[in-house]
């Protein structure tokens, strides 16, 4: 913990925070004089201090849509894995299209991250898991991606996804 507890520590730029977070790290955030602007989605941190100086966005913005909100991207994304877990094709798609450095995903259960590392490796990344904390750390800094790239991964996760659907109510 306390290494991801320095790293955030040491974010320096904008920051997209999803799902409800841990009380610690939002604390460690709000802290942090060096994020600005922070931008809350589906985020139910009500009564942090960041609250009051930064943007908040509207709960109705999926995360199919974050590239049309934010058009200059972001630095860093924190997001809790349960709040993501029912997107995560477009959540994949959308994250490296916006993201400028790192994201960091929180995860209740340690054998959930293996899927998202998996999903993340083939974009030749740098992913870190640090067991003590459950924190998957993807280095996206600057990535640029092959729309048709993008596309064939999205619909072969559709298509796989679809089948184990299928599969699983037969």
């Amino acid at each position: 913990m306390l290494e991801i507890k320095k790293e955030l520590e040491d974010l320096n730029g904008s920051l997209l925070m999803i799902g409800a977070l841990d009380g610690k790290i939002v604390d460690i955030l709000d802290k942090n004089s060096n994020i600005a602007p922070t931008f809350y989605l589906n985020c139910n941190n009500k009564g942090s201090k960041a609250e009051v100086t930064t943007i908040d966005v509207a709960n109705n913005i999926g995360l199919e849509e974050l590239h049309k909100y934010f058009k200059d991207g972001v630095d860093y994304i924190t997001c809790e894995y349960n709040a993501i877990k029912d997107y995560i094709p477009s959540f994949i798609r959308e994250s490296l299209r916006i993201t400028r450095k790192n994201i960091y995903i929180f995860f209740e259960n340690k054998n959930d991250y293996k899927y998202l590392l998996k999903k993340y490796k083939r974009y030749n990344l740098k992913c870190v898991f640090n067991s003590d904390s459950n924190v998957l750390t993807i280095e996206a800094n600057d990535i640029i991606i092959h729309k048709l790239k993008e596309q064939y991964y999205y619909i072969i996760d559709f298509i796989i996804d679809k089948y184990h659907y299928i599969s699983n109510n037969i």
